[in-house]
């Protein structure tokens, strides 16, 4: 019998995370002069120490908690493969751009804000690629309050609604106090608590049901195979998993905000060690989810949703603290992309909305007011839509198709002289209306073959528009190498 925990102790795992990761903000920011560097790129002075657990955390969205697991559960070896090894390749391919970037707007904030300069002010590009980037951020904040609130209201019958905006609005508080810099204080802890409670409990879970044949027995999940290249399980979720998050960050300001941040010496060694270190969650927790599909095992387990298998394991086998030590294991992935998504959003509100298109000579403490404000709007609007409670994995697909529109209009705009304004426009243009239309309803009418065709036609679609346009256009872009910022001597 499930060890479930009741909805008293839920909120009170709820407010001593509350109450940790807001005094920790608090106390270790409060004599810091807020800047505008500081609150969107921590004074661009981040350790690669800090900068690999940040964006290691970062990039533990409801899906690494929940998804490895029940893919594990479902489709066996084969469909952990699938997720896990593109999630962590992601951090590799992100590394030479965040280092082109970095070495053509070492002064900048956003991926928007250099493709407005890239373009020449064409306004209608930069909206484009800006469309994405939002859209990626909302979609951030709705899977991972959506997975919050279902875990809660799952294992303590917390009222759902109240839940998600529990979640949501501790995030928000933290956040709002001093921006990344706050983020990234809260991410070392929280990569570091998850780290320790994964290599605790995992382990415990696996010896407690049997030890390493209890993995075994399991490998082939309960309706896929073992064998990591099995066909269908490649054809009707490897490729749609693999475009998705290999074109993740790319459509990610929370890792190109990371990029800004740190030493600039550390861009490759931070994402490297943040990518062994992230790959190091969804492997320790889909080993629960073979567990659970072990014919042995599975038969005394009430397995009512996959998504919830990795609780469900910990519940049934462990003592009720270790569920406890779950849960707020979870709330601390969670609820670090959260933050990280209202940090996200406040940079690309403040920077590519308000100072392009409103005021361009805003003061800082002007621009920290309206960082708050798009992360509190953000918020409101990301907690409202996750409160209508969309499937976890299709909404996980749905927003890997829209990152695929932007990938190779990205890297072309970052290494090829010849693509022009009306070629990435209408790359990303095409890719959108195309795409994103189909993969929404492929994965709500749960259609495999269109999930499929709609993952690779938005990154074809970017790729063969880019191609013509590069080759057809005569002029070249001629990319200017900017110096290193100077040094920034404000007063803590």
């Amino acid at each position: 019998m499930m060890a479930y925990i009741t909805a008293t102790e839920g909120f009170a795992v709820l407010a001593v995370f509350a109450a940790i990761m807001i005094g920790l903000v608090y106390f270790l920011t409060k004599r810091k002069f807020k800047t505008i560097d500081l609150f969107l790129v921590a004074d661009r002075n981040v350790s690669w120490f800090r900068g690999a657990f940040s964006i290691a955390v970062s990039w533990i969205w409801a899906p690494a908690l929940f998804v490895a697991s029940m893919q594990a559960y479902t489709t066996g070896l084969a469909g952990a493969f699938w997720f896990i090894v593109p999630n962590i390749a992601c951090f590799f391919l992100f590394a030479p751009l965040a280092i082109r970037l970095r070495r053509l707007m070492p002064n900048g904030y956003t991926l928007p804000e250099f493709i407005l300069k890239r373009y020449n002010n064409d306004k209608r590009t930069h909206l484009a690629f800006l469309f994405i980037f939002f859209a990626y951020q909302l979609g951030a904040i709705i899977i991972n309050a959506l997975a919050g609130g279902t875990l809660l209201h799952i294992l303590t019958g917390m009222n759902f609604h109240i839940a998600v905006i529990s979640l949501s609005v501790i995030a928000l508080i933290y956040s709002l106090i001093s921006g990344l810099e706050a983020s990234i204080i809260t991410d070392v802890l929280q990569m570091a608590f998850i780290l320790i409670t994964g290599f605790v409990l995992v382990p415990w879970a696996i010896f407690t049901a049997g030890g390493l044949s209890a993995v075994a027995g399991g490998l082939s999940g309960i309706a896929g195979s073992s064998f990591i290249f099995d066909p269908w399980i490649a054809y009707s979720f490897g490729i749609a998993m693999t475009f998705g998050l290999l074109s993740g960050p790319i459509g990610d300001q929370m890792f190109f905000q990371r990029g800004f941040a740190v030493k600039k010496k550390n861009i490759v060694k931070t994402f490297v060690v943040g990518g062994l270190l992230f790959g190091l969650v969804p492997i320790t927790l889909s080993l629960l989810g073979f567990v659970a599909a072990n014919p042995l095992i599975n038969s005394a387990l009430s397995i009512s949703d996959p998504q919830m298998v990795a609780p469900i394991v910990i519940g049934a086998f462990l003592p009720k603290i270790a569920l406890l030590l779950f849960v707020f294991m979870a709330f601390a992935g969670l609820c670090s992309t959260m933050d990280s998504a209202y940090c996200a959003v406040s940079s690309l509100g403040t920077i590519d909305i308000y100072k392009k298109y409103i005021n361009a000579n805003a003061r800082s403490q002007k621009l920290l007011q309206v960082s708050r404000a798009f992360m509190l709007g953000i918020a409101v609007f990301g907690t409202g839509i996750a409160l209508l409670q969309p499937k976890l994995l299709w909404v996980f697909l749905i927003y890997g198709a829209l990152s695929s529109a932007g990938l190779f209009p990205t890297i072309f705009s970052l290494f090829w002289n010849k693509l022009d304004a009306k070629g990435a426009f209408w790359a990303v243009t095409l890719s959108l209306v195309l795409g994103l239309p189909l993969s929404i309803y492929a994965n709500v009418v749960e259609n495999t073959h269109l999930i499929v065709l709609a993952a690779v036609l938005s990154v074809l679609i970017g790729l063969v528009v880019c191609l013509i346009a590069g080759i057809r256009n005569k002029e070249r872009y001629k990319f200017i190498f900017c110096q290193e910022p100077p040094v920034n001597r404000r007063v803590a």
